[in-house]
């Protein structure tokens, strides 16, 4: 199926690329990576985390609830707000009318839904508050944790998609946004879930970069809403470094991850994107390894970039044919 986004001449002229991550998109789609059954330390580590803590655990199925796995979601929950604040998409979650909450909520619930999905609707405020609240110790467990490396990876695409735009033009940044199927000046036709059809009437479009999407790019529900199109960087979210049982108990599970991970030799803000992990957890495992006379750090203009050593790639080797001898 498809989506067709229908440009005026003005439209072309207000194309603009979102300048930072934003959180609320990226909240609600890092739900849809929090199902996907692959493996993921990433994944692992908030499943981790979130049984630990029984308020984590409510705000995930608070969101889980309130985005299905598939299909639609709830256009109230994404609002356009200040560029890359949290404070501001909640605060505009808090303030959403009556109106949009029943009818948003009506959408993605054309089935049976919870009860307290339905005093949400008829807009209970102390059903929004607790929505507002779960949203925000949802955003603490699963994308705080690893915001560095989202803002990361959106900057890199968007500097890119810039590039694009002041070399090529307006026309060759659209067609080459993931998933995109046809451009013909007038009409950008879109693989998507459902056939649908944005006429943008002057009002442009907004592209978002997006560190979570995946696969196919995302729309609001409503076509009155401000135009916006969030698709993937193209880069993973998480990319589990391949370890044994053997080395998880020699060294633990985030350490032989780390190792792992290095052997590509990899920045600290890479190996904790690598990991799924904050900046100061990879620089201290890296550390540890360091210490221990597995990786080795150098100096690397702004950077600092770790690679294994000898020893390291020695243990990874024998870690890799573990079973294999006679």
């Amino acid at each position: 199926m498809t989506l067709r986004m229908v440009f005026d001449r003005e439209d072309l002229q207000r194309i603009r690329i979102a300048e930072t991550p934003d959180p609320m998109w990226e909240l609600v789609l890092s739900s849809h990576r929090l199902r996907d059954p692959r493996p993921s330390s990433w994944r692992q580590r908030v499943q981790l985390n979130a049984r630990q803590d029984e308020h984590s655990a409510r705000a995930l199925k608070t969101l889980f609830t309130l985005v299905p796995p598939k299909g639609d979601f709830p256009d109230f929950l994404t609002p356009a707000v200040q560029p890359g604040s949290l404070e501001s998409g909640c605060e505009a979650v808090a303030c959403t009318p009556r109106r949009r909450l029943r009818a948003d909520l009506r959408t993605v619930f054309t089935g049976g839904a919870p009860q307290w999905v339905k005093r949400l609707a008829d807009g209970d405020r102390e059903q929004v508050h607790r929505v507002v609240g779960a949203l925000r110790d949802a955003y603490d467990l699963v994308i705080a944790p690893i915001c560095h490396s989202v803002r990361e990876t959106v900057a890199a695409d968007r500097a890119e998609r810039v590039r694009t735009l002041s070399g090529e033009g307006a026309g060759a940044l659209v067609s080459g946004i993931p998933g995109v199927r046809g451009w013909d000046g007038e009409v950008l036709e879109i693989a998507y879930p459902a056939a649908r059809t944005v006429r943008l009437d002057g009002r442009g479009l907004t592209l978002v970069p997006s560190h979570f999407c995946s696969g196919k790019p995302v729309t609001l529900i409503d076509p009155a809403l401000p135009p916006v199109l969030i698709y993937s960087t193209g880069r993973p979210a998480t990319v589990p470094a391949a370890t044994t049982p053997a080395l998880v108990a020699l060294l633990g599970r985030t350490r032989a991850e780390s190792l792992g991970a290095l052997r590509v030799p990899r920045t600290t803000s890479k190996l904790a994107s690598c990991l799924g992990t904050s900046i100061g957890t990879a620089s201290k495992q890296a550390a540890v390894l360091r210490e221990a006379g597995l990786v080795t750090s150098v100096r690397q203009g702004g950077a600092i970039l770790h690679h294994l050593t000898r020893l390291g790639t020695a243990l990874l080797a024998a870690e890799l044919h573990e079973g294999t001898c006679p």
